[in-house]
């Protein structure tokens, strides 16, 4: 019997939501270059999304419940059957309010896992792949009020990242979040009604210019996978899934 104690083993922390853990672990599985099922990393995901409240509410509220509570929880239990890389996939948890909380918690803890962070592994790869650049983020409410983008983009000043203005972000927070047509209440299939938000913000700016998109929540690229416009989409979860086959395989990594 094979071993698995002591292999370098991906965890996935699902349920924000859950059909953006699906993406990360179906994207990991695409960047394997693999002859068959043996070739692929252990991959372990738990989706408990009722015990991890909604990032955006939070940020917004502090006073409310914490995710970090249900994050924890999951990257404990994930630690205990041997993940050793672990990953959020969800832009907005990556916020200095909730992730220092998380990674407080497993020092105190004593908890020795490799945390892959989705905002400094899209930081990483586009400065090694664009050049000087305005980038164009959406992303949730939270995620544009933390700054959490900025704060990774910014130091060097060889990018600037360009908000839409408020009607347009509203257009992005409503296909992500409306219940008639969001993508976190109708994953599979998207609804016409989100796909044509993106594409009306998208059309608007790329008129004004701008040809470069960071999908800056991890539901976007669901939706925006279908939009078809001579830009350059940039997906985190993909660039995430690279960098956690990268650290457990590095072997195995499709070019």
């Amino acid at each position: 019997m094979h071993s698995i104690k002591n292999k370098p083993t991906i965890g996935i922390v699902g349920g924000m939501g859950p059909y953006a853990g699906m993406d990360l672990e179906r994207k990991i599985f695409d960047s394997v270059d693999a002859r068959n099922d043996q070739d692929y990393p252990d991959v372990m995901m738990i989706s408990v999304s009722r015990l991890i409240p909604d990032r955006t509410h939070y940020i917004l509220n502090p006073d409310t419940e914490n995710p970090c509570t249900g994050i924890e929880y999951v990257i404990e239990k994930l630690a205990a059957i041997g993940a050793t890389h672990i990953a959020i996939p969800c832009n907005t948890a990556h916020s200095p309010i909730i992730m220092n909380q998380v990674k407080r918690y497993l020092e105190i803890n004593g908890i020795e896992v490799t945390l892959m962070n989705i905002v400094e592994e899209t930081y990483k790869w586009v400065k090694k792949h664009i050049g000087n650049k305005k980038l164009v983020l959406y992303a949730t409410r939270g995620t544009y009020y933390s700054g959490v983008y900025r704060t990774f983009f910014s130091p060097e000043g060889k990018y600037q990242i360009v908000e839409p203005d408020d009607d347009d972000k509203h257009l992005i927070w409503d296909a992500i979040y409306s219940r008639e047509y969001g993508i976190k209440a109708w994953s599979n299939p998207i609804k016409e009604h989100a796909l044509e938000n993106f594409k009306i913000v998208t059309e608007k700016m790329f008129s004004e210019g701008y040809d470069t998109y960071i999908m800056g929540c991890t539901e976007i690229p669901l939706a925006m996978s279908q939009l078809h416009m001579p830009i350059v989409k940039i997906d985190p979860t993909e660039i995430l899934a690279r960098a956690l086959v990268k650290a457990v395989c590095p072997e195995k990594l499709k070019k």
